[in-house]
C-alpha cells in the first residue's frame, strides 16, 4: 500500500472527484480544501479531512498565512490545484508554500502562457498549428467593422478566465449573432482584456496528456457527444488522432512543459479540418473517462512530481462512454423543451438517451460520479437534486406558497422575539445591490421603533470595498436611501454566528451560505418567502427599471418583516 499525504483544492464531482479517487486508491491520503462545504464529492470515502482556509481577500495574506500553518502541520507530500482559482494563489505564493510541500503548478512561462488565450493562439500559430481566423480589438474599430472581418457567429473571448482580483468571477465565453448584439458588448469590453475569432463549426475534441520537461509521458483522446458552455457531459474515447497528438507534442516541447492538461480542438466533419480552441493546464472536467479506462493521469503525476518516476504509457480501449448523470439529465431536459418549443415531440431527446442505456450494462460505459467503490458522491448528489426540484414542485402546488409564507414568517418571528440584541443580517451575493438596500431601508424604518435589534449586511462571495453600481444608487435615491457611502463587506462565520436572523434573497444565496457555513444554527430565509413566495432576482448589470423593481419587491418583504418585528415587540411587553 502506498504511503503518501495529498491537499487536493476544490469540491466538485469532476477533475477534484476524479483526482481524489484515484490517489485515494493507491493508499495514499487525501485531505480537501473546498471552497463549498457541503459539496457531494466531500462525502468520498477517499476524502481523509477536510480542511478550511479563510477566502483570498485583497492581496491574499490571510490566506497565505493560514496555508503555510496547514502546510507545516501536515507535511503534505504533494498539493494539487483542480481548479484555476487556487491555482493562481499557488502560483502567487510559490516562493513561500513551494519549500513547504511540491506544488502541482506550471511553470511561470507556462503559467504565462496557457492561461492566456492570445498567448495560446500565438504559439500554436508560430508552430504551425492552426487556430480559428481572430485577434484583439484594434483602436477604431466598430461592431460592422469586426463584423465583416470576422463574420458571424462571432466568438468574443476573455484572454484570462479567472483572475485574482476577482476570483469568484468566471469570465464566459460569448456568441455573437448580429452588430447590435456586439455594439452593446463594446463599450463594456476592456480592449486588453478580450479578443474575437472566427466560428469554426464541427464537433469537440479533447487530448489530454502528462508530460515531463516538454516530453509527452501519457495521452488519451476523447470526442464530446453532448456539452454545453461548461464542458462535456457525456462523452467517448478515441484513438489518439496523429496530427492533434503532434500539435500537442509541439506546444508541450516549446514551452518545455511538465504537468497535466488538455487541449481542445475542434473538428469539421464536412472536410476534416480542425483547430485549437485552447489549452487547460490542470485537471479538467473530463477526466474520469481516462482515469476509469486506466489513463490515471492523478496517479502518474504524482508519481513523476513525489517520486520522479515516469509511468509507461498506458493504452486504453476506444468506444467508451462516460456520462456526468445529473448534467446530462439537465441538458436532457433542457433540449425536450427547446423541441417542444419547435412544436416537435419534445420526448426525442429522451428516446435518444434511453436507447444508450444498453451501453451501461454492455460495458461500455462509465458514471462520472455513481461508483461501484465510492457511491455516496454520487447518490448525494442526486439527492440534492431531488430535493431541490421537490420544494420547487412544492411551492407551485395548491397552497404551497401559503405554506412556504407561514413557515418562514414563524421562523422570522420567533429569531426577532430572541434576538436580545443581536443583529438582524441580510445577505446577497456581493453585498453592492440587493443586502445594502435591504439594510438602509430598514434601518430608516426602524430608526424611531424601540428595541430593535441592529441590521447589518455582508456579501458571500470574497470581495471587499466594492460600491453600489450608479443604477442601483440612482433607484435607492428614489426611495430616499443613499448608497454612495455603502462599501461591500464579506460575510464571515463569526458574523453569520452572531446574528439573529439572516435574511437572503434567492436560492443560490441560501445555498451560498449554508454551503459556506454548514452548521450555522441562525435562522435563514428568504425575504421573498415572507411575501408573494418568489425570489428576488440579482439587479447587477441592469438598467435603473430592473434596480427599481428589485428594490420594490424587498420594501414589500421588509415590510411584513418590520411587522413581525413589532408584533414580537408587544409579545413581550404583554408577558413582562
Amino acid at each position: 500500500m502506498t504511503q503518501g499525504k495529498v491537499l487536493v483544492f476544490g469540491e466538485d464531482t469532476r477533475s477534484f472527484l476524479a483526482t481524489v479517487r484515484s490517489l485515494g486508491r493507491r493508499g495514499i491520503e487525501v485531505h480537501a480544501a473546498p471552497a463549498r462545504f457541503i459539496a457531494p464529492a466531500l462525502r468520498s470515502r477517499y476524502v481523509r479531512q477536510v480542511q478550511r482556509l479563510p477566502p483570498w481577500l485583497g492581496d491574499g495574506r490571510d490566506w497565505l498565512l493560514a496555508a503555510e500553518m496547514l502546510l507545516r502541520r501536515e507535511r503534505y507530500d504533494l498539493v494539487i490545484p483542480c481548479n484555476e482559482v487556487p491555482l493562481l494563489q499557488l502560483h502567487t505564493y510559490r516562493a513561500e508554500l513551494g519549500s513547504l510541500a511540491r506544488l502541482a503548478v506550471p511553470d511561470e512561462r507556462a503559467i504565462d502562457v496557457l492561461f492566456d488565450k492570445h498567448a495560446v493562439r500565438e504559439l500554436a500559430r508560430s508552430l504551425g498549428v492552426p487556430v480559428a481566423d481572430g485577434g484583439l480589438p484594434q483602436p477604431g474599430e466598430d461592431a460592422a467593422t469586426i463584423l465583416a472581418r470576422y463574420g458571424t457567429p462571432l466568438m468574443v473571448k476573455p484572454r484570462h478566465s479567472y483572475t485574482l482580483t476577482e476570483p469568484d468571477h468566471r469570465r464566459k465565453v460569448r456568441t455573437v449573432r448580429d452588430a447590435a448584439m456586439l455594439a452593446t458588448l463594446l463599450p463594456g469590453l476592456a480592449p486588453e482584456e478580450y479578443l474575437f475569432e472566427a466560428f469554426f463549426p464541427g464537433q469537440g475534441l479533447g487530448v489530454s496528456v502528462l508530460a515531463h520537461e516538454g516530453r509527452l509521458l501519457q495521452a488519451f483522446e476523447h470526442h464530446r457527444v453532448r456539452e454545453d458552455e461548461s464542458g462535456s457531459y457525456y462523452r467517448v474515447s478515441a484513438p489518439l488522432t496523429p496530427a492533434l497528438l503532434a500539435a500537442c507534442e509541439a506546444i508541450c516541447g516549446a514551452l518545455s512543459y511538465t504537468g497535466v492538461a488538455m487541449f481542445e480542438f475542434r473538428r469539421d466533419p464536412a472536410n476534416g479540418a480542425w483547430i485549437l480552441l485552447e489549452v487547460n493546464a490542470r485537471p479538467w472536467g473530463s477526466m474520469p473517462l481516462p482515469v476509469g479506462l486506466g489513463v490515471d493521469f492523478p496517479w502518474c503525476w504524482y508519481r513523476l512530481l513525489v517520486d520522479g518516476v515516469e509511468e509507461p504509457r498506458r493504452s486504453y480501449p476506444a468506444g467508451i462512454y462516460a456520462r456526468n448523470l445529473l448534467h446530462d439529465l439537465r441538458g436532457l431536459t433542457a433540449e425536450a423543451l427547446r423541441w417542444r418549443a419547435r412544436g416537435e415531440p419534445w420526448l426525442g431527446p429522451w428516446l435518444g438517451a434511453l436507447a444508450e442505456v444498453r451501453r451501461w450494462p454492455l460495458g461500455q460505459e462509465l458514471q462520472d460520479t455513481v461508483v461501484a467503490d465510492d457511491p455516496a458522491p454520487g447518490l448525494v448528489e442526486l439527492g440534492q437534486e431531488a430535493a431541490a426540484r421537490t420544494r420547487w414542485l412544492g411551492r407551485r402546488l395548491p397552497g404551497g406558497t401559503a405554506v412556504v409564507r407561514v413557515a418562514a414568517r414563524r421562523r422570522a418571528a420567533a429569531a426577532l422575539r430572541m434576538a436580545a440584541g443581536r443583529p438582524v443580517l441580510f445577505v446577497c451575493q456581493g453585498n453592492i445591490c440587493r443586502s445594502p438596500f435591504a439594510e438602509h431601508a430598514l434601518r430608516a424604518v426602524w430608526h424611531d421603533a424601540p428595541a430593535v435589534p441592529p441590521v447589518a449586511s455582508y456579501g458571500v462571495l470574497p470581495r471587499v470595498g466594492r460600491t453600489t453600481p450608479d443604477f442601483g444608487i440612482a433607484a435607492a435615491a428614489a426611495q430616499g436611501i443613499d448608497l454612495r457611502a455603502h462599501r461591500s463587506r464579506y460575510l464571515t462565520e463569526e458574523a453569520a454566528a452572531r446574528a439573529a436572523l439572516i435574511v437572503v434573497f434567492d436560492e443560490k444565496n441560501r445555498n451560498s451560505v449554508r454551503s459556506l457555513y454548514p452548521g450555522l444554527a441562525t435562522p435563514l430565509v428568504k425575504l421573498g418567502e415572507l411575501s408573494d413566495g418568489e425570489d428576488i432576482p440579482d439587479p447587477d448589470g441592469g438598467e435603473r427599471d430592473k434596480f427599481t423593481e428589485v428594490y420594490r419587491k424587498i420594501t414589500i418583504g421588509l415590510q411584513v418583516l418590520a411587522g413581525l418585528a413589532a408584533t414580537g415587540r408587544e409579545t413581550r411587553a404583554i408577558s413582562a
